[in-house]
C-alpha cells in the first residue's frame, strides 16, 4: 500500500543499489538491467564520473541557483552541446517533454512572423506527456479522457516520402521528428526520408526539429541520432542520457532562430543549475570519445546479431527485430507471447520496458559489457522455449 498516484504499474521489487548495469533490490536480488530508467542511466550505476562530479558540487554549498545567475558549467556545458550540434543557442530545463515545449514555443514564435502555424509530426511519434508535446505524439491513447491538446498538427507516415510532400503548404513551420523512435518501437528512420526532410526544409524554409531526448548522447554510436543521416537540426531537444540519471533537458537553437527570442519569453526554475550542468558536463564529455561511441558501435553489432539469432530460433513468437547501437526492440506477433515474456524474464532477472503491448525494448547502459549483452539475450532466449 503506497500513496503514490496509480500512473505506473509499479514493480513488485524495491531497488536500493546499483553498479555497473546491474541493479539490487531489497530482497537481495541481482538484476541486469536492459532499460537503464529507459535509456537515462547511459553511465550505469555508480559510475566514477557521476559520483565525482556529484561529491564536487556539494562541496560547493550549492546545488540550485537562479536560471538569471550564471557559473562556471551552465556556460561549459552549453559551449560543448553548441560545438557538437548546429553550433546554436542553448535553453536549458529539468526534462525531455520540457525541452520538446520549449522547442515547439520557439518554432511557433518563429512562425508567428511568417504567417506560419502547422506543424507536421510522425505516427509512431512520441515527444511526452506535457500538453504541448503529447500534440507532436500520435499515440491516441496517451491523449485520451483530457479534452483537446493544442491542434494545427499533421501527422506524416513515418519513412513515407510521397505522404509527407503532400502534408506540407505555406503554412508549414516545422517538421518535427526521432529519427530513431523510442516509445513507437524502435522505428528507424530511412536514409531517403531523411534526405527528403533536408531537402523540403532547405527549399520551402521549414525548421526541422530534431528530438534526441531518447536517441542522442551516444546511444545509436553517434552523439546525436541524426549525425547518420546528413542533416542539420534548427532545433534540438536532448534530455535522458544527458545527465546519466541527473535531471536535466536542453534545447538547442540554430542562431538565425535564437535570435528572435527576447528576455522573458521562457524560462525553468531547476534549468541550468549548478549541479546537473556539472555532471551532465563531464557525462556529455566521457561519452563523446571516440573510443567510447566505437564500443558502443561494436556492441550494438554484437546486440544486432544475437537478435538476428533470436528470431531466427523463435520465429514462431517473434514478428520482427529492430536496432541502432545500443537501442533496440523485439517485435512479437502478439501481446500475449510479449507480455508472458516481459514477466518471465523480470522473474528470472532481466529488467526490460515492454511497449505498444507487444514490443520489448532493450536499451542498457551505454558502459555494457559483451558478456552481459550475451547473457542478456540467453535469458530471454531460454525463457521462449
Amino acid at each position: 500500500m503506497n500513496n503514490l498516484l496509480k500512473t505506473y504499474k509499479f514493480s513488485n521489487f524495491r531497488v536500493v543499489k546499483g553498479n555497473g548495469c546491474y541493479l539490487y533490490t531489497s530482497d537481495k536480488r541481482k538484476l541486469l538491467d536492459f532499460s537503464a530508467g529507459v535509456a537515462v542511466n547511459s553511465l550505469g550505476y555508480n559510475h566514477l564520473v557521476v559520483r565525482k562530479s556529484l561529491q564536487d558540487q556539494v562541496k560547493t554549498g550549492i546545488t540550485h541557483l537562479s536560471g538569471s545567475q550564471m557559473h562556471e558549467f551552465k556556460t561549459k556545458l552549453s559551449k560543448l552541446l553548441s560545438e557538437n550540434s548546429n553550433k546554436g543557442d542553448v535553453f536549458f530545463s529539468n526534462s525531455g517533454a520540457e525541452s520538446i515545449e520549449a522547442a515547439l514555443k520557439i518554432a511557433r514564435n518563429y512562425g508567428s512572423k511568417k504567417g506560419k502555424d502547422e506543424i507536421i509530426a510522425m505516427t509512431s511519434s512520441f515527444h511526452g506527456r506535457t500538453i504541448g508535446a503529447l500534440s507532436v505524439g500520435s499515440n491516441k491513447k496517451y491523449k485520451s479522457d483530457i479534452g483537446p491538446v493544442p491542434g494545427k498538427v499533421k501527422f506524416c507516415k513515418f519513412n513515407d516520402v510521397s505522404h509527407l510532400k503532400k502534408l506540407v503548404n505555406k503554412k508549414t513551420v516545422a517538421i518535427i521528428i526521432e529519427f530513431v523512435q523510442g516509445d513507437g518501437g524502435i522505428n528507424i528512420c530511412s536514409k531517403n526520408f531523411a534526405k527528403t526532410i533536408k531537402e523540403i526544409c532547405k527549399n520551402k524554409k521549414i525548421l526541422l526539429i530534431g528530438d534526441e531526448i531518447q536517441g542522442g548522447i551516444g546511444r545509436t554510436g553517434k552523439i546525436f541520432a541524426y549525425k547518420h543521416y546528413g542533416v542539420n537540426p534548427d532545433i534540438i531537444t536532448s534530455a535522458k542520457g544527458l545527465g546519466s540519471g541527473i535531471p536535466i533537458g536542453a534545447t538547442i537553437v540554430k542562431k538565425e532562430i535564437s535570435k528572435n527570442i527576447s528576455i522573458g519569453f521562457h524560462g525553468s526554475t531547476f534549468g541550468g543549475g549548478m549541479l546537473q550542468t556539472r555532471v551532465a558536463y563531464n557525462v556529455f564529455k566521457t561519452i563523446n570519445k571516440k573510443s567510447f561511441l566505437n564500443k558502443v558501435i561494436n556492441n550494438g553489432n554484437l546486440l544486432s546479431k544475437l537478435l538476428n539469432q533470436l528470431k531466427s530460433k523463435h520465429e514462431i513468437f517473434i514478428k520482427e527485430v529492430r536496432s541502432k547501437g545500443l537501442m533496440a526492440a523485439i517485435e512479437f506477433k502478439n501481446n500475449h507471447d510479449a507480455l508472458k515474456l516481459y514477466n518471465k524474464i523480470a522473474k528470472d532477472g532481466l529488467v526490460t520496458t515492454l511497449i505498444q503491448g507487444n514490443t520489448i525494448r532493450i536499451t542498457p547502459p551505454l558502459v555494457i559489457e559483451k558478456k552481459d549483452l550475451i547473457k542478456g539475450i540467453e535469458i530471454i532466449s531460454t525463457n521462449l522455449e
